[in-house]
């Protein structure tokens, strides 16, 4: 888990490439970020209010997609 607990903060701090396995068992090489300025730029939607996205699950800003995007905690490769 500190592979995990680096990345989420090394997405606060800015843009950052990982990859992960999707549900169906293929890579997904993704480009993602928490810094809210950075979200703000690219044009993204913040998020408002309380949102709690489940423990199991990590919440980014793809750049590339301009969307939130999630993955499975266990699936960080």
């Amino acid at each position: 888990m500190e592979k995990l607990e680096e990345l989420k903060k090394k997405l606060h701090e800015g843009i950052v490439e990982f990859t992960y396995i999707k549900k169906d068992g293929t890579e997904r090489k993704a480009k993602g970020t928490l810094k809210l300025e950075t979200i703000e730029k690219l044009g993204g939607k913040l998020p408002t209010g309380q949102i709690n996205p489940p423990s199991w699950t990590t919440r980014y800003f793809d750049v590339e997609k301009e969307e939130w995007r999630s993955f499975l905690n266990i699936s960080l490769k």
